[in-house]
Protein backbone atom coordinates (compact mmCIF):
# COMPACT_ATOMS: atom_id res chain seq x y z
CA UNK A 1 0.00 0.00 0.00
CA UNK A 2 1.23 3.71 -0.77
CA UNK A 3 2.32 5.01 2.69
CA UNK A 4 -0.07 6.55 5.14
CA UNK A 5 0.42 8.79 8.07
CA UNK A 6 1.26 7.03 11.69
CA UNK A 7 2.28 8.35 14.98
CA UNK A 8 5.84 8.84 15.03
CA UNK A 9 7.95 8.60 18.19
CA UNK A 10 8.90 11.73 20.52
CA UNK A 11 12.55 11.55 19.98
CA UNK A 12 11.92 10.57 16.11
CA UNK A 13 9.61 13.85 15.85
CA UNK A 14 11.66 15.79 17.66
CA UNK A 15 14.81 14.81 15.57
CA UNK A 16 12.59 15.59 12.29
CA UNK A 17 11.75 18.96 13.75
CA UNK A 18 15.19 19.96 13.88
CA UNK A 19 16.16 18.69 10.84
CA UNK A 20 12.61 20.67 8.88
CA UNK A 21 14.62 24.09 10.97
CA UNK A 22 18.13 23.73 10.33
CA UNK A 23 17.57 22.06 6.72
CA UNK A 24 14.64 23.39 5.26
CA UNK A 25 13.06 22.11 1.85
CA UNK A 26 13.73 25.12 -0.80
CA UNK A 27 10.70 27.13 -1.41
CA UNK A 28 8.44 25.75 -4.45
CA UNK A 29 8.35 28.04 -7.50
CA UNK A 30 4.69 28.79 -8.71
CA UNK A 31 4.20 26.76 -12.22
CA UNK A 32 1.84 25.34 -14.19
CA UNK A 33 -0.95 23.48 -12.62
CA UNK A 34 -4.65 22.48 -13.13
CA UNK A 35 -8.47 23.43 -11.61
CA UNK A 36 -11.38 20.65 -12.39
CA UNK A 37 -10.93 20.62 -16.40
CA UNK A 38 -8.52 23.55 -16.40
CA UNK A 39 -5.19 24.36 -17.04
CA UNK A 40 -3.60 27.11 -15.12
CA UNK A 41 -0.99 29.56 -15.81
CA UNK A 42 1.33 30.78 -13.07
CA UNK A 43 -0.91 33.78 -12.57
CA UNK A 44 -3.71 31.39 -12.04
CA UNK A 45 -5.86 32.40 -15.74
CA UNK A 46 -6.93 29.29 -17.65
CA UNK A 47 -4.38 28.34 -20.69
CA UNK A 48 -5.82 25.81 -23.25
CA UNK A 49 -3.05 23.95 -24.95
CA UNK A 50 -3.89 24.44 -29.19
CA UNK A 51 -1.40 23.07 -30.65
CA UNK A 52 0.48 20.67 -33.08
CA UNK A 53 3.04 17.77 -33.48
CA UNK A 54 6.19 18.25 -34.73
CA UNK A 55 8.05 15.32 -34.97
CA UNK A 56 11.65 13.63 -35.77
CA UNK A 57 13.73 13.75 -32.74
CA UNK A 58 12.53 9.85 -32.04
CA UNK A 59 13.56 8.67 -35.36
CA UNK A 60 16.72 7.50 -36.77
CA UNK A 61 17.87 10.96 -37.90
CA UNK A 62 17.62 12.45 -34.15
CA UNK A 63 16.33 16.00 -34.96
CA UNK A 64 13.09 17.35 -36.12
CA UNK A 65 12.39 17.16 -39.49
CA UNK A 66 12.23 19.65 -42.23
CA UNK A 67 15.88 21.40 -40.88
CA UNK A 68 17.07 20.14 -44.68
CA UNK A 69 14.33 22.67 -45.78
CA UNK A 70 14.29 25.56 -43.24
CA UNK A 71 16.51 27.23 -40.51
CA UNK A 72 14.41 26.00 -36.89
CA UNK A 73 13.44 29.51 -36.75
CA UNK A 74 11.69 29.75 -39.84
CA UNK A 75 9.19 26.71 -39.18
CA UNK A 76 8.69 27.67 -35.52
CA UNK A 77 7.53 30.98 -37.22
CA UNK A 78 4.79 29.29 -39.28
CA UNK A 79 3.47 27.83 -36.62
CA UNK A 80 3.12 30.95 -34.82
CA UNK A 81 2.17 32.55 -37.78
CA UNK A 82 -0.59 30.07 -37.94
CA UNK A 83 -1.94 30.48 -34.78
CA UNK A 84 -0.92 27.77 -32.65
CA UNK A 85 0.20 28.44 -29.64
CA UNK A 86 1.87 24.50 -28.34
CA UNK A 87 4.30 22.14 -29.89
CA UNK A 88 4.39 18.75 -29.15
CA UNK A 89 7.77 17.19 -29.74
CA UNK A 90 8.56 13.25 -29.59
CA UNK A 91 11.63 12.41 -28.34
CA UNK A 92 13.42 8.67 -28.00
CA UNK A 93 15.03 7.73 -25.21
CA UNK A 94 17.92 6.54 -27.80
CA UNK A 95 18.11 10.30 -28.50
CA UNK A 96 18.68 11.49 -25.26
CA UNK A 97 20.91 9.12 -23.98
CA UNK A 98 23.34 8.84 -26.61
CA UNK A 99 22.97 12.23 -28.30
CA UNK A 100 24.39 12.18 -31.57
CA UNK A 101 25.21 14.50 -33.92
CA UNK A 102 22.48 14.14 -36.83
CA UNK A 103 23.54 13.45 -40.03
CA UNK A 104 24.42 16.62 -42.30
CA UNK A 105 21.44 16.52 -45.03
CA UNK A 106 19.03 16.34 -42.31
CA UNK A 107 19.75 19.83 -40.86
CA UNK A 108 21.39 21.17 -44.38
CA UNK A 109 19.39 24.80 -43.73
CA UNK A 110 19.99 25.21 -40.07
CA UNK A 111 23.56 26.90 -39.81
CA UNK A 112 23.65 26.71 -36.12
CA UNK A 113 22.77 22.93 -36.34
CA UNK A 114 25.80 21.95 -37.86
CA UNK A 115 27.91 19.88 -36.08
CA UNK A 116 25.60 20.35 -33.25
CA UNK A 117 23.98 17.74 -31.34
CA UNK A 118 20.38 16.52 -31.02
CA UNK A 119 19.97 17.63 -27.59
CA UNK A 120 21.41 21.35 -28.78
CA UNK A 121 19.23 21.53 -31.51
CA UNK A 122 16.53 20.83 -29.51
CA UNK A 123 17.35 23.28 -26.52
CA UNK A 124 18.03 25.98 -29.47
CA UNK A 125 14.26 24.87 -30.56
CA UNK A 126 12.68 25.06 -27.34
CA UNK A 127 13.86 28.58 -26.63
CA UNK A 128 13.31 29.90 -29.70
CA UNK A 129 9.44 28.77 -29.31
CA UNK A 130 9.56 30.43 -25.53
CA UNK A 131 10.85 33.95 -26.83
CA UNK A 132 8.11 34.16 -29.46
CA UNK A 133 5.20 33.08 -26.81
CA UNK A 134 5.37 29.78 -27.85
CA UNK A 135 4.98 26.97 -25.35
CA UNK A 136 6.33 22.89 -25.65
CA UNK A 137 5.19 19.59 -24.07
CA UNK A 138 8.26 16.92 -24.68
CA UNK A 139 6.88 13.36 -25.08
CA UNK A 140 8.66 10.69 -25.18
CA UNK A 141 7.43 8.29 -28.11
CA UNK A 142 9.34 5.78 -28.10
CA UNK A 143 12.62 3.56 -26.23
CA UNK A 144 15.08 3.18 -29.82
CA UNK A 145 14.81 5.54 -32.26
CA UNK A 146 12.42 4.62 -35.00
CA UNK A 147 8.83 5.36 -36.12
CA UNK A 148 5.13 5.54 -35.01
CA UNK A 149 4.93 3.48 -31.35
CA UNK A 150 7.08 1.08 -29.42
CA UNK A 151 6.57 -2.45 -30.99
CA UNK A 152 6.17 -4.10 -28.05
CA UNK A 153 3.54 -1.67 -26.92
CA UNK A 154 5.60 -0.68 -23.48
CA UNK A 155 7.80 2.03 -22.22
CA UNK A 156 10.79 -0.18 -22.26
CA UNK A 157 12.83 -2.41 -24.57
CA UNK A 158 14.89 -4.53 -23.87
CA UNK A 159 16.18 -7.15 -26.72
CA UNK A 160 20.11 -7.82 -27.15
CA UNK A 161 21.92 -4.46 -27.73
CA UNK A 162 18.45 -2.72 -27.18
CA UNK A 163 18.74 -2.09 -23.12
CA UNK A 164 16.36 0.56 -22.41
CA UNK A 165 15.08 -0.69 -19.31
CA UNK A 166 11.68 0.71 -16.92
CA UNK A 167 14.78 2.32 -14.42
CA UNK A 168 16.37 3.84 -17.25
CA UNK A 169 13.37 5.39 -18.62
CA UNK A 170 11.99 6.71 -15.08
CA UNK A 171 15.82 8.24 -14.60
CA UNK A 172 15.74 9.70 -18.22
CA UNK A 173 12.61 11.78 -17.27
CA UNK A 174 14.32 13.01 -14.15
CA UNK A 175 17.42 13.89 -16.30
CA UNK A 176 15.15 15.76 -18.87
CA UNK A 177 13.54 17.93 -15.58
CA UNK A 178 17.31 19.13 -14.47
CA UNK A 179 17.73 19.95 -18.30
CA UNK A 180 14.94 21.85 -18.46
CA UNK A 181 16.08 23.85 -15.60
CA UNK A 182 19.46 24.72 -17.55
CA UNK A 183 21.47 21.80 -16.10
CA UNK A 184 23.81 20.52 -18.65
CA UNK A 185 23.63 16.75 -19.37
CA UNK A 186 26.47 14.24 -19.76
CA UNK A 187 25.18 11.49 -21.50
CA UNK A 188 26.20 10.56 -24.97
CA UNK A 189 27.91 14.03 -25.37
CA UNK A 190 27.80 17.00 -22.92
CA UNK A 191 25.25 19.93 -23.01
CA UNK A 192 26.86 23.43 -24.89
CA UNK A 193 22.97 25.13 -25.14
CA UNK A 194 20.81 25.56 -21.83
CA UNK A 195 17.66 25.53 -22.51
CA UNK A 196 15.84 28.64 -21.28
CA UNK A 197 12.96 28.68 -18.25
CA UNK A 198 10.56 30.98 -18.90
CA UNK A 199 8.91 31.82 -22.27
CA UNK A 200 8.65 35.75 -23.16
CA UNK A 201 5.05 35.70 -21.09
CA UNK A 202 7.11 34.98 -18.07
CA UNK A 203 5.83 31.33 -18.05
CA UNK A 204 7.74 28.24 -18.16
CA UNK A 205 7.98 27.59 -21.61
CA UNK A 206 7.70 23.62 -21.20
CA UNK A 207 4.36 22.74 -19.69
CA UNK A 208 4.96 19.39 -19.14
CA UNK A 209 5.94 16.21 -20.07
CA UNK A 210 3.73 13.18 -22.24
CA UNK A 211 5.57 10.67 -20.13
CA UNK A 212 4.56 7.70 -23.11
CA UNK A 213 3.40 7.41 -26.08
CA UNK A 214 0.67 5.36 -26.70
CA UNK A 215 1.15 2.57 -24.53
CA UNK A 216 -0.75 -0.66 -25.98
CA UNK A 217 -0.87 -4.08 -26.75
CA UNK A 218 0.68 -5.43 -30.18
CA UNK A 219 -1.88 -7.13 -32.46
CA UNK A 220 -1.95 -10.69 -31.83
CA UNK A 221 -0.99 -10.47 -28.78
CA UNK A 222 -2.51 -11.28 -25.76
CA UNK A 223 -3.93 -7.92 -23.77
CA UNK A 224 -1.02 -8.99 -20.45
CA UNK A 225 1.51 -9.27 -22.57
CA UNK A 226 1.65 -5.66 -23.26
CA UNK A 227 0.39 -2.33 -21.36
CA UNK A 228 -2.41 -2.83 -19.18
CA UNK A 229 -4.04 -0.47 -16.96
CA UNK A 230 -4.48 -1.68 -12.86
CA UNK A 231 -3.53 -4.95 -13.11
CA UNK A 232 -1.13 -4.39 -10.33
CA UNK A 233 2.15 -6.27 -11.48
CA UNK A 234 1.80 -8.67 -8.71
CA UNK A 235 0.20 -6.89 -6.02
CA UNK A 236 -3.31 -7.70 -6.23
CA UNK A 237 -6.06 -5.19 -6.91
CA UNK A 238 -8.76 -6.68 -5.44
CA UNK A 239 -6.85 -6.47 -2.24
CA UNK A 240 -5.61 -2.73 -3.30
CA UNK A 241 -6.20 -0.97 -6.13
CA UNK A 242 -3.40 1.65 -5.38
CA UNK A 243 -0.39 0.09 -4.46
CA UNK A 244 3.26 1.67 -4.02
CA UNK A 245 4.07 1.73 -7.94
CA UNK A 246 7.55 1.10 -7.03
CA UNK A 247 7.46 -1.83 -4.40
CA UNK A 248 7.22 -4.11 -7.76
CA UNK A 249 10.13 -6.87 -8.37
CA UNK A 250 9.17 -6.00 -12.23
CA UNK A 251 11.20 -2.87 -12.23
CA UNK A 252 14.52 -4.60 -11.83
CA UNK A 253 13.49 -7.55 -14.05
CA UNK A 254 11.87 -5.42 -16.91
CA UNK A 255 8.80 -7.55 -16.41
CA UNK A 256 6.32 -4.78 -15.78
CA UNK A 257 3.04 -4.49 -17.55
CA UNK A 258 1.01 -2.15 -15.66
CA UNK A 259 1.38 1.30 -17.44
CA UNK A 260 -1.15 3.14 -14.76
CA UNK A 261 1.50 2.33 -12.20
CA UNK A 262 4.59 2.97 -14.47
CA UNK A 263 3.35 6.01 -14.88
CA UNK A 264 2.88 7.30 -11.67
CA UNK A 265 6.77 6.01 -10.74
CA UNK A 266 7.83 8.32 -13.41
CA UNK A 267 5.58 11.00 -12.23
CA UNK A 268 6.35 10.47 -8.90
CA UNK A 269 10.17 11.12 -9.98
CA UNK A 270 9.98 14.31 -11.47
CA UNK A 271 8.09 15.60 -9.07
CA UNK A 272 10.23 14.46 -6.27
CA UNK A 273 13.27 16.17 -8.35
CA UNK A 274 11.03 19.56 -8.80
CA UNK A 275 10.29 19.26 -5.33
CA UNK A 276 14.28 18.80 -4.16
CA UNK A 277 15.29 21.65 -6.02
CA UNK A 278 12.37 24.00 -5.43
CA UNK A 279 11.19 23.94 -8.28
CA UNK A 280 7.32 24.41 -9.95
CA UNK A 281 6.12 21.05 -10.87
CA UNK A 282 5.46 20.68 -13.94
CA UNK A 283 2.02 19.69 -15.70
CA UNK A 284 2.23 15.59 -16.09
CA UNK A 285 0.79 13.97 -19.39
CA UNK A 286 -0.82 10.44 -18.99
CA UNK A 287 -2.07 8.78 -22.47
CA UNK A 288 -4.40 5.49 -22.14
CA UNK A 289 -3.43 2.39 -23.46
CA UNK A 290 -5.73 0.42 -26.36
CA UNK A 291 -7.56 -2.12 -24.48
CA UNK A 292 -9.59 -2.57 -21.11
CA UNK A 293 -11.32 -5.97 -19.97
CA UNK A 294 -15.12 -5.60 -20.09
CA UNK A 295 -17.71 -6.05 -16.85
CA UNK A 296 -17.79 -9.38 -17.90
CA UNK A 297 -13.94 -9.74 -18.83
CA UNK A 298 -10.94 -10.65 -16.97
CA UNK A 299 -7.47 -8.91 -18.03
CA UNK A 300 -6.12 -12.72 -18.51
CA UNK A 301 -8.95 -13.42 -20.96
CA UNK A 302 -11.52 -10.72 -22.02
CA UNK A 303 -13.76 -10.37 -23.91
CA UNK A 304 -12.04 -6.97 -23.87
CA UNK A 305 -13.19 -3.25 -25.49
CA UNK A 306 -10.81 -2.24 -27.75
CA UNK A 307 -9.61 1.68 -28.93
CA UNK A 308 -7.06 3.41 -30.26
CA UNK A 309 -3.67 2.97 -29.02
CA UNK A 310 -2.79 5.69 -26.07
CA UNK A 311 -6.82 6.75 -26.39
CA UNK A 312 -8.31 3.56 -23.99
CA UNK A 313 -9.06 5.04 -20.54
CA UNK A 314 -11.54 3.19 -18.91
CA UNK A 315 -9.45 1.59 -17.08
CA UNK A 316 -9.38 5.32 -15.02
CA UNK A 317 -12.79 3.75 -13.24
CA UNK A 318 -12.61 -0.04 -14.11
CA UNK A 319 -16.32 -1.88 -14.30
CA UNK A 320 -17.74 -4.88 -12.03
CA UNK A 321 -15.15 -6.77 -12.67
CA UNK A 322 -12.10 -4.81 -12.87
CA UNK A 323 -11.06 -2.55 -9.98
CA UNK A 324 -10.58 1.07 -11.13
CA UNK A 325 -7.18 2.77 -11.43
CA UNK A 326 -6.95 6.66 -11.50
CA UNK A 327 -3.66 8.07 -11.17
CA UNK A 328 -2.44 9.62 -8.25
CA UNK A 329 0.67 11.51 -7.76
CA UNK A 330 3.49 11.95 -5.03
CA UNK A 331 6.59 13.98 -4.80
CA UNK A 332 9.03 11.34 -4.73
CA UNK A 333 9.21 8.06 -3.29
CA UNK A 334 10.78 4.34 -2.98
CA UNK A 335 9.95 1.15 -2.40
CA UNK A 336 8.81 1.78 1.20
CA UNK A 337 7.45 5.25 1.15
CA UNK A 338 6.41 8.37 -0.72
CA UNK A 339 6.77 11.68 -0.77
CA UNK A 340 3.67 13.80 -0.05
CA UNK A 341 1.19 13.57 -2.41
CA UNK A 342 0.58 16.22 -5.57
CA UNK A 343 -2.74 16.56 -6.66
CA UNK A 344 -3.28 19.42 -9.39
CA UNK A 345 -0.66 18.58 -11.48
CA UNK A 346 -2.44 15.65 -14.02
CA UNK A 347 -3.58 15.86 -17.31
CA UNK A 348 -4.81 12.85 -19.06
CA UNK A 349 -4.58 12.16 -23.17
CA UNK A 350 -6.00 10.40 -25.54
CA UNK A 351 -5.38 9.89 -29.34
CA UNK A 352 -8.26 9.45 -31.88
CA UNK A 353 -8.08 8.88 -34.94
CA UNK A 354 -10.40 8.15 -38.46
CA UNK A 355 -11.24 5.73 -40.58
CA UNK A 356 -8.23 5.69 -42.81
CA UNK A 357 -5.87 4.99 -40.17
CA UNK A 358 -8.03 2.10 -38.91
CA UNK A 359 -11.65 0.51 -39.97
CA UNK A 360 -12.91 0.50 -36.58
CA UNK A 361 -16.48 -1.11 -36.12
CA UNK A 362 -18.01 2.18 -35.32
CA UNK A 363 -17.37 3.62 -38.78
CA UNK A 364 -20.13 2.23 -40.88
CA UNK A 365 -23.60 3.58 -42.02
CA UNK A 366 -24.77 4.31 -38.95
CA UNK A 367 -22.00 6.56 -37.90
CA UNK A 368 -23.57 9.82 -36.42
CA UNK A 369 -22.34 12.71 -34.39
CA UNK A 370 -25.10 13.20 -31.89
CA UNK A 371 -24.53 11.29 -28.61
CA UNK A 372 -27.74 8.74 -28.71
CA UNK A 373 -28.01 9.07 -32.65
CA UNK A 374 -27.36 5.59 -33.16
CA UNK A 375 -25.09 2.48 -31.57
CA UNK A 376 -22.59 4.47 -33.43
CA UNK A 377 -22.61 7.67 -32.32
CA UNK A 378 -18.88 9.65 -31.99
CA UNK A 379 -20.17 11.62 -29.54
CA UNK A 380 -21.07 8.24 -27.22
CA UNK A 381 -17.80 6.60 -28.13
CA UNK A 382 -15.69 9.84 -27.09
CA UNK A 383 -17.65 10.27 -24.16
CA UNK A 384 -17.38 6.57 -23.42
CA UNK A 385 -13.76 6.37 -23.62
CA UNK A 386 -12.10 9.52 -23.02
CA UNK A 387 -14.35 12.36 -22.44
CA UNK A 388 -15.93 11.11 -19.28
CA UNK A 389 -13.25 12.63 -17.46
CA UNK A 390 -13.73 16.00 -18.54
CA UNK A 391 -17.08 15.87 -17.45
CA UNK A 392 -16.60 15.09 -13.76
CA UNK A 393 -17.82 11.54 -14.03
CA UNK A 394 -13.94 10.33 -12.85
CA UNK A 395 -15.48 7.89 -10.13
CA UNK A 396 -13.31 4.39 -9.57
CA UNK A 397 -15.10 1.28 -8.34
CA UNK A 398 -13.64 -1.56 -6.41
CA UNK A 399 -15.60 -4.45 -6.75
CA UNK A 400 -16.83 -5.83 -3.72
CA UNK A 401 -16.33 -2.95 -1.52
CA UNK A 402 -18.59 0.19 -0.81
CA UNK A 403 -16.42 3.24 -1.86
CA UNK A 404 -12.65 3.17 -3.29
CA UNK A 405 -9.71 3.81 -1.45
CA UNK A 406 -8.52 7.34 -2.25
CA UNK A 407 -7.23 7.67 1.56
CA UNK A 408 -4.21 4.86 1.27
CA UNK A 409 -2.16 7.23 -1.42
CA UNK A 410 -2.74 10.78 0.39
CA UNK A 411 -4.37 12.00 -2.79
CA UNK A 412 -7.48 13.86 -2.51
CA UNK A 413 -10.21 12.26 -4.66
CA UNK A 414 -10.79 14.09 -7.95
CA UNK A 415 -13.81 13.51 -10.33
CA UNK A 416 -12.25 15.20 -12.90
CA UNK A 417 -8.81 16.87 -14.91
CA UNK A 418 -7.67 18.22 -17.83
CA UNK A 419 -8.41 16.59 -20.87
CA UNK A 420 -5.60 16.70 -24.02
CA UNK A 421 -6.58 14.99 -27.43
CA UNK A 422 -2.19 14.69 -28.09
CA UNK A 423 -3.08 13.69 -31.52
CA UNK A 424 -5.78 13.77 -34.10
CA UNK A 425 -5.10 13.91 -37.84
CA UNK A 426 -6.32 13.67 -41.28
CA UNK A 427 -5.24 13.75 -44.44
CA UNK A 428 -4.84 16.58 -47.08
CA UNK A 429 -7.90 16.50 -49.77
CA UNK A 430 -11.39 17.20 -49.45
CA UNK A 431 -12.78 14.31 -48.89
CA UNK A 432 -10.62 13.58 -45.64
CA UNK A 433 -12.03 16.94 -43.93
CA UNK A 434 -15.88 17.30 -45.42
CA UNK A 435 -18.16 14.50 -44.52
CA UNK A 436 -18.83 12.32 -47.97
CA UNK A 437 -21.38 9.93 -45.69
CA UNK A 438 -21.60 7.92 -43.16
CA UNK A 439 -18.68 6.61 -41.31
CA UNK A 440 -16.45 8.18 -43.69
CA UNK A 441 -13.21 9.77 -42.68
CA UNK A 442 -14.21 13.22 -43.55
CA UNK A 443 -17.13 12.75 -41.05
CA UNK A 444 -15.00 12.03 -38.37
CA UNK A 445 -12.95 14.97 -39.08
CA UNK A 446 -15.72 17.31 -39.03
CA UNK A 447 -17.21 15.50 -35.61
CA UNK A 448 -14.24 15.92 -33.66
CA UNK A 449 -13.84 19.34 -34.65
CA UNK A 450 -17.07 20.27 -33.74
CA UNK A 451 -16.98 18.43 -30.43
CA UNK A 452 -13.55 20.61 -29.07
CA UNK A 453 -15.07 23.45 -30.57
CA UNK A 454 -18.73 22.62 -28.58
CA UNK A 455 -16.15 22.41 -25.47
CA UNK A 456 -15.49 26.64 -25.84
CA UNK A 457 -18.93 28.16 -27.04
CA UNK A 458 -21.47 25.64 -27.68
CA UNK A 459 -24.08 26.44 -30.88
CA UNK A 460 -26.57 24.75 -32.73
CA UNK A 461 -23.76 23.26 -35.11
CA UNK A 462 -21.80 21.56 -32.95
CA UNK A 463 -24.06 21.16 -30.07
CA UNK A 464 -23.00 17.12 -29.64
CA UNK A 465 -25.39 16.34 -25.88
CA UNK A 466 -22.05 15.42 -24.15
CA UNK A 467 -21.36 18.92 -22.54
CA UNK A 468 -17.29 18.83 -22.49
CA UNK A 469 -15.74 22.38 -21.90
CA UNK A 470 -12.69 23.24 -22.64
CA UNK A 471 -10.72 20.34 -24.20
CA UNK A 472 -6.59 20.08 -25.05
CA UNK A 473 -5.91 19.34 -28.37
CA UNK A 474 -2.34 18.99 -30.56
CA UNK A 475 -2.85 18.60 -33.92
CA UNK A 476 -0.79 15.69 -35.67
CA UNK A 477 1.45 16.61 -37.39
CA UNK A 478 2.99 19.72 -39.16
CA UNK A 479 5.91 17.70 -41.12
CA UNK A 480 5.11 17.82 -44.71
CA UNK A 481 6.66 13.79 -45.27
CA UNK A 482 3.26 12.65 -42.94
CA UNK A 483 0.23 12.14 -45.00
CA UNK A 484 -1.81 14.25 -42.42
CA UNK A 485 0.72 17.28 -42.47
CA UNK A 486 -0.17 20.46 -42.19
CA UNK A 487 2.59 22.25 -44.37
CA UNK A 488 2.50 22.47 -47.98
CA UNK A 489 6.49 21.26 -50.16
CA UNK A 490 9.34 21.70 -48.47
CA UNK A 491 7.86 22.72 -44.91
CA UNK A 492 6.43 25.93 -46.68
CA UNK A 493 2.77 27.29 -46.59
CA UNK A 494 -0.27 25.32 -45.81
CA UNK A 495 -0.77 22.17 -47.66
CA UNK A 496 -4.64 22.11 -48.04
CA UNK A 497 -5.98 25.51 -46.46
CA UNK A 498 -9.22 24.40 -45.92
CA UNK A 499 -8.03 22.03 -43.38
CA UNK A 500 -6.35 24.73 -41.51
CA UNK A 501 -8.70 28.35 -42.41
CA UNK A 502 -12.29 26.27 -42.38
CA UNK A 503 -11.68 23.29 -39.28
CA UNK A 504 -8.45 23.70 -37.33
CA UNK A 505 -8.38 27.44 -36.81
CA UNK A 506 -11.87 27.35 -35.20
CA UNK A 507 -10.14 25.64 -32.44
CA UNK A 508 -7.84 28.28 -31.81
CA UNK A 509 -7.66 30.18 -28.86
CA UNK A 510 -5.36 33.14 -27.35
CA UNK A 511 -3.85 36.30 -28.63
CA UNK A 512 -1.75 33.54 -31.24
CA UNK A 513 -4.97 32.22 -32.58
CA UNK A 514 -5.71 32.81 -36.61
CA UNK A 515 -8.12 36.11 -36.59
CA UNK A 516 -10.99 35.98 -38.09
CA UNK A 517 -12.40 37.15 -41.35
CA UNK A 518 -12.53 36.21 -45.19
CA UNK A 519 -8.85 38.12 -46.34
CA UNK A 520 -6.05 35.57 -47.06
CA UNK A 521 -5.24 34.17 -44.04
CA UNK A 522 -7.97 34.45 -42.28
CA UNK A 523 -9.86 31.87 -40.19
CA UNK A 524 -13.19 31.33 -42.21
CA UNK A 525 -11.30 32.80 -45.75
CA UNK A 526 -12.02 29.24 -47.12
CA UNK A 527 -15.51 28.67 -45.59
CA UNK A 528 -17.17 28.22 -42.06
CA UNK A 529 -16.77 25.12 -40.73
CA UNK A 530 -19.19 22.57 -41.43
CA UNK A 531 -22.15 21.59 -38.59
CA UNK A 532 -21.85 18.23 -37.15
CA UNK A 533 -23.07 15.73 -38.93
Amino acid sequence: MKSAFRPLGLATALFSLAALLLFPSPARAQGWTTSGVNILTPSNSTFTITGINWYGFETTAYVAHGLEYHDYTYIVNEIKQYGYSTIRIPFSNAMWDTDPIPNSNTISACPSCKGSHSRDILARIINYAGSIGLHVILDNHRSEAGNSTEKNGLWYFVSGSNNYTDQGWQNDWVQVEDWVHGIAQTQGATDTVAVNLNASDGYPIVLGFDLRNEPHTPSRTAYTAGSTWGTGDGISPATNPNPNPFALSCISSNSCHDWRLAAERAGDGILGEAASHGWAYPLIFVEGISEYPTATGTPANGPYDYYWDGGQLLGINGNANNPGAPIVLNAGGNSTSLGPAVNNQLVYSAHDYGPTVYGQPWFNTSTCYSSGCSSSSLADLWKTHWAFINLGQVSPVWPGHSSYPWGNTGATAYTNTPVWIGEFGTGNSSSDVYTSGNGSEGQWFTDIINFINSSYSLTSGNNSGVPVTNLNWTYWALNVEDSFGLLGSNDTGIAYPNKQYSFLCFNQLGPLATPSGTGSGQCGSTGALPAGQ
